[in-house]
């Protein structure tokens, strides 16, 4: 099998996983019988969905990861089956995962609805990496470029993976 980018920088977080002491197993997600992409059942109680953006972008040099409805409805699926949810968000270029719980997730994605008064068929969540400082996920408020949605998630560079065990 060739290897794709995917491949690579979805890897560089399953290898941190793997070599983390309370790693039992990993699998492919999957619900209802449908295996679900990049997303992954760590141990036999995390599900873990993997988006990667190669480098940031703009003045405020923001990552963009993009979640469309259909992952979005995996996720909001997963729920039903597994109470521990993250997104791992791989900014490439800085070396850096922003891990996200479902609780953070879902606050940043309704600042966003609120803000655009209605749901949308896509969504960006942004990170930042400051230099010396921990990161930064947020999602801007409909329409209004730079304004960020609510309140920005301030997150430990040395979150992921523990936080899949905890």
């Amino acid at each position: 099998m060739k290897i794709r980018t995917e491949h690579q920088n979805l890897g560089a977080a399953l290898m941190q996983i793997a070599e983390d002491d309370n790693f039992t197993a990993i699998n492919p997600l999957r619900l209802k019988g449908e295996k679900i992409n990049n997303a992954f059942l760590i141990n036999a109680d995390t599900c873990l969905f993997l988006k990667y953006s190669q480098e940031p972008k703009g003045g405020a040099k923001e990552y963009k990861f993009t979640f469309s409805s259909d992952v979005l409805d995996s996720i909001e699926l997963s729920t039903e089956f597994y109470k521990k949810i993250f997104i791992g968000l791989v900014c490439v270029e800085d070396q850096e995962i922003c891990c996200i719980d479902m609780e953070q997730m879902t606050e940043m994605l309704q600042a966003r609805i609120k803000s655009a008064g209605q749901e949308e068929e896509v969504y960006q969540v942004l990170v930042t990496v400051p230099e010396g400082k921990s990161m930064r996920a947020y999602t801007n408020a409909s329409g209004r470029k730079g304004v960020v949605a609510g309140k920005e998630k301030v997150i430990s560079r040395n979150r992921f993976p523990g936080c899949l065990f905890a």
